[in-house]
């Protein structure tokens, strides 16, 4: 950094002193006050120079129209400097520019104005020469001021000599023209270093924002980055938007690129009203300050306003930003990852070689900063360099999540990153750090990629297959370092010792999900033989300090209690004492428990370890083991019981059956106890197979089995194989029990059927197995008992239980029409209701909730009731019985049931007077709570009923096929008017049904048509709005009859 005061130039190294003017870290004192100061910028390709070599730094315009050439190297020092390892550049030469030669036109001398020179810029250099520029403004003559400025290009040469202070200095103007208005400003091309082509150029903004581009040599251009939108005194441009530090070579040898001959421009300045332009595009209405960091690939800019933020625009979004593609400017041009800083706060600069920039706060003081703007990008390059070591130190110090590391490129961390990572980092807890942060989230949706270091990056692919990143990265870092340690040589060269990686190793171990803490503990006790473990003498290697410290580690990363049930179940006693060592366990509980299980035999102490580590199956295998241990028969007996026991009690039958097979006493025992358990659970067919299947069947339980699953038949099949006679109440009983079932109308049809047969069967009872059949409308099937048995007065009886029935339905399906009709009218209104909420729900933004969109509707005059379509069932016994579907209708009303009545038992309803005090001082909370179960009309609650009716009005499959087996039954019985009567009220309100529907579809279909053409006449956009119940409402018709009954009745109608 660069400060003037007055004659003294004040000098301070950024990168190692932050130091804030007035104070300096080293100063150079000039003849006469300084005006402005230029330096020499990088170029792209320059020779390097030699050491002690003279270095012509800077050049500063002073007051009295002299130029002062500041130089650094060589064997002159200037020694005022205050900071260890900082020289400040020293005075080499002035140059008096009143009399200089001139190489345009004629070669005279010729006499030039110092004091009107300024904006020095220097575009060309060589060893021992300068190509400088700058803008000269004419003097007035004759009291008219010039309304044009002119451009001078001088060759600036010195001797190479550095034995002496001064130098020997030649100036000669090669160039002077004349430009068409006043010059603003001249400054250098930023991507001089880079771009070859920003060699001997420089960029000119004239006071209208015109830019304009100069060349060696006197040609001037119009700029193609086009006019800025007005003057900005502070201007930065970019020869060549494509050409940068990180494109210009290639990140990994260095190697040159081509660059494209159409090079892109692209300017930014920011305007005495603090407007940030580029080009032709607004960045910011308030900024401060600005910097164009090359390195980084950002243009940083620092906001004013109440909440001042330092933000990071891509170069590579400036370039490739198009105002009539983009929908939305400000999404792209706000940059990455923004900073809030203190309000009044000034960019100063942004170091290239790092992620830090300095920022000059109101107060005067000078900070350093590393946003995660600059922090990000930068860690992200290093990555994709193979930098490993300065990424993670950087990452570390700045918080940045590590699975960065993996996350940015997943298939290059598993085939490379993850070996340089383990070579490049010397710290065992730094790859302990990194191995412990690792979890399942891809880091890169926090931590966005910049487009230039995304386009390096293949696209996205399963690197991971069906396992977790974690557990894949784990095992990836797992195997380098015990190859590693294997091979005892990295692959960069360093010396890797035995151990080296255990406690990165038991980290992976511990991160793994779920974690593998037997295998660590392995790894643990396979380490207590090596050299480090064995320095204990006269201690057991498992209790030697470094055995214990890999423990408390591995205790760090889990738990002790997890790490010693893990050695238990290792049957490891000697681990698990090591373990408990250092834990919080009290040794009067683990130290005489580990004792005991060191008495007992190898398969009882398992089978202990495993009951309290609840590993039942392991546990049950060693209790059977244990069985060599008994002599007896008693003994053997016992441990039978205890076995089936264990069994029983965790549900281990399975295993037990697996184990058992060679015995077949015990193996019958435990499918009997299988079936008990299974009749417990309410699996009764399950469990008859089961019974069934041991050997001997256990016949006992296959009864019961049966009973509970309603199979007679296997129920009658095991009380003939166990020789049991049942008697005729038993069997009635059995038989009223089975038709007793509750289901639907086909359901309670085949029950019947059951209950009929088991009667004709078993108890030789024709008259009630007839009743049965007529219970489940089998007209067909007790006819043919009823002949079979010679009974013709149970035919009658069939006969005259299907008219009435067929009476029964003819009642139901009148009073079905009747209530579709009523219920469809009501829901064409609710529908309407709300489609409408919805529609004004979904313009609110607003999720619809059961009744919170609900409506009245004023001009309905139709009662709100509706007709449920679930009908009271009969006694079983009944002969005319309809069954669930064709029975009488059940009226649903809108509005609450009046419950008012002149008499009464109870006491709050009577009348009440001053010497009736029931109920005066009772709250009337029973009230409010009434009115709030009150359903609304119009809301979703009445929808659903109404739904529900129509859903339910129309006669099921089932219903369909009855009335049909009615109808063949009652024409081959005589008897054809009832027939006929059924038939047209089925044919009635299957006609209601289809017109009804037809009907209402059509007036919404005309309605919607209405409301569309209004909508578009008045320049909206229409969309249908439909309720999800809509297509199911307007699926509903009734099921036609079986072909064979339509053409026995188009014959005789």
């Amino acid at each position: 950094a660069i400060s003037v005061d007055g004659k003294k130039l004040n000098f301070t190294p950024l990168d190692k002193a932050m130091v804030p003017p007035p104070m300096y870290a080293g100063y150079v004192e000039l003849p006469a006050p300084v005006v402005g100061i230029t330096s020499r910028p990088s170029f792209y390709h320059d020779s390097p120079s030699q050491d002690g070599a003279r270095k012509i730094e800077f050049i500063a315009t002073m007051s009295n129209g002299k130029l002062a050439m500041l130089q650094s190297g060589g064997k002159v020092k200037n020694g005022n400097t205050m900071i260890h390892g900082f020289e400040p550049p020293c005075l080499a030469a002035t140059i008096d520019l009143q009399t200089i030669n001139c190489a345009v036109g004629e070669s005279e001398t010729k006499s030039l104005q110092a004091t009107c020179l300024r904006d020095l810029t220097i575009i060309d250099t060589d060893d021992n020469s300068y190509t400088v520029v700058a803008l000269y403004s004419p003097q007035a003559t004759q009291n008219q001021h010039h309304n044009f400025d002119s451009l001078v290009e001088m060759k600036i040469s010195w001797g190479d000599s550095s034995e002496t202070e001064q130098v020997d200095v030649d100036v000669t103007i090669t160039e002077l023209l004349q430009l068409e208005s006043r010059a603003l400003r001249i400054v250098n091309w930023a991507d001089t270093e880079y771009a070859p082509g920003a060699r001997g150029s420089a960029l000119i903004e004239l006071n209208d924002g015109m830019l304009l581009e100069y060349n060696q040599g006197g040609t001037i251009e119009t700029c193609e980055a086009g006019a800025l939108l007005e003057a900005c005194p502070s201007i930065a441009g970019i020869f060549d938007a494509h050409s940068n530090e990180i494109s210009a070579t290639d990140p990994i040898d260095g190697s040159e690129v081509c660059h494209d001959a159409h090079s892109q421009r692209l300017v930014v300045g920011l305007s005495s009203r603090y407007r940030l332009y580029c080009g032709e595009r607004l960045l910011s209405s308030a900024s401060s300050s600005f910097e164009v960091s090359l390195s980084h690939r950002f243009i940083t800019h620092v906001t004013i306003g109440s909440r001042p933020h330092l933000h990071f625009l891509p170069i590579e979004s400036l370039r490739d930003f198009d105002p009539f593609t983009e929908s939305d400017n400000h999404a792209v041009l706000d940059g990455y990852e923004p900073r809030l800083v203190e309000r009044g706060a000034r960019l100063v600069s942004i170091f290239p070689s790092r992620p830090s920039l300095v920022l000059q706060m109101p107060r005067g003081n000078l900070e350093g900063i590393s946003p995660r703007g600059l922090v990000l990008p930068y860690v992200m390059s290093k990555i994709q360099n193979g930098e490993i070591h300065e990424a993670f130190d950087i990452m570390r110090r700045q918080r940045v999540d590590l699975n960065m590391i993996v996350d940015l490129n997943p298939s290059n961390f598993l085939s490379c990153v993850a070996d340089q990572l383990i070579c490049q980092i010397q710290k065992i807890d730094s790859i302990n750090l990194f191995v412990s942060s690792l979890i399942d989230v891809d880091s890169t949706f926090k931590y966005p990629v910049p487009s230039w270091i995304r386009q390096g990056i293949p696209g996205a692919t399963n690197v991971y297959g069906d396992d977790s990143k974690v557990n894949v990265v784990c095992r990836k870092m797992r195997e380098l370092m015990l190859s590693v340690e294997k091979e005892g040589i990295t692959s960069s060269g360093k010396t890797v010792e035995q151990g080296h990686f255990l406690l990165p190793i038991l980290s992976t171990f511990a991160k793994e999900s779920p974690p593998k803490v037997e295998k660590a503990l392995l790894l643990i006790k396979d380490s207590a033989s090596s050299a480090k473990a064995k320095q204990s003498k006269g201690k057991s290697a498992l209790i030697s300090e470094y055995v214990q410290s890999s423990i408390q580690y591995l205790a760090f990363l889990s738990d002790y209690e997890l790490i010693f049930n893990t050695a238990l179940g290792m049957y490891d006693f000697d681990l698990a004492k090591a373990v408990a060592r250092h834990s919080q366990m009290d040794p009067k509980v683990y130290l005489p428990m580990l004792k005991r299980l060191r008495e007992l035999p190898i398969s009882l102490a398992r089978y202990d370890v495993d009951v309290k580590l609840k590993r039942f199956e392991s546990a049950l295998r060693h209790l059977v083991d244990s069985s060599s241990y008994n002599e007896t028969d008693e003994e053997m007996a016992n441990h039978k019981n205890k076995c089936m026991s264990f069994i029983e009690e965790h549900s281990l039958h399975k295993l037990g059956l697996e184990l058992f097979q060679e015995d077949a006493d015990f193996y019958r025992s435990i499918m009997v106890s299988l079936g008990e358990r299974m009749l417990k659970e309410r699996k009764s067919e399950e469990a008859l197979t089961v019974f069934l299947l041991a050997d001997p069947k256990c016949l006992d339980g296959g009864k019961r089995a049966a009973r509970d699953c309603g199979d007679w038949k296997a129920y009658f099949a095991c009380c003939a194989e166990d020789n049991e006679t049942l008697s005729t109440d038993q069997v009635t009983n059995l038989a009223e029990t089975i038709s007793s079932q509750f289901g639907n109308m086909k359901d309670k049809s085949d029950a019947f059927a059951s209950a009929a047969r088991i009667l004709q069967d078993y108890c030789q009872d024709v008259g009630y197995a007839v009743d049965m059949l007529l219970s489940g409308h089998l007209w067909s099937e007790g006819r043919r008992v009823a002949h079979l048995h010679n009974r013709p007065d149970l035919v009658k009886k069939c006969v005259d239980a299907s008219v009435t029935y067929a009476q029964t339905c003819i009642d139901d399906l009148v009073d079905r029409a009747s209530t579709f009709e009523t219920t469809i009218a009501r829901y064409a209104e609710v529908i309407e209701l709300r489609r409408n909420a919805i529609k004004e729900a979904e313009e609110a933004g607003a999720e619809i909730h059961d009744d919170s969109a609900s409506m009245f509707s004023m001009a309905s005059t139709i009662s709100n009731t509706s007709l449920s379509s679930s009908a009271s069932g009969r006694s079983m016994g009944s002969v005319g019985s309809v069954g669930t579907v064709a029975s009488v209708s059940t009226v649903i009303s809108v509005g609450a049931t009046s419950t008012f009545s002149f008499t009464g038992d109870v006491d709050n309803m009577k009348h009440k007077s001053k010497f009736n005090k029931i109920g005066r001082d009772k709250k009337k909370k029973q009230k409010k709570s009434r009115n709030s179960r009150r359903r609304k009309p119009g809301g979703e609650e009445e929808l659903t009923e109404l739904v529900a009716t129509l859903t339910h009005g129309c006669p099921d499959e089932y219903y369909v096929a009855v009335i049909s087996s009615t109808l063949i039954f009652l024409m081959q019985s005589g008897k054809r008017s009832m027939a006929e009567q059924l038939l047209d009220s089925y044919t009635s309100i299957e006609t209601v049904v289809l017109k009804s529907q037809t009907e209402r579809l059509g007036k919404d279909r005309k309605k919607q048509e209405e409301i569309e053409r209004s909508t578009r006449m008045e320049g909206g956009i229409y969309q249908l709005v439909q309720h999800p119940c809509e297509k199911d409402i307007d699926a509903i018709r009734c099921k036609p009859l079986p072909e064979t009954v339509t053409k026995v009745f188009s014959f005789l109608l």
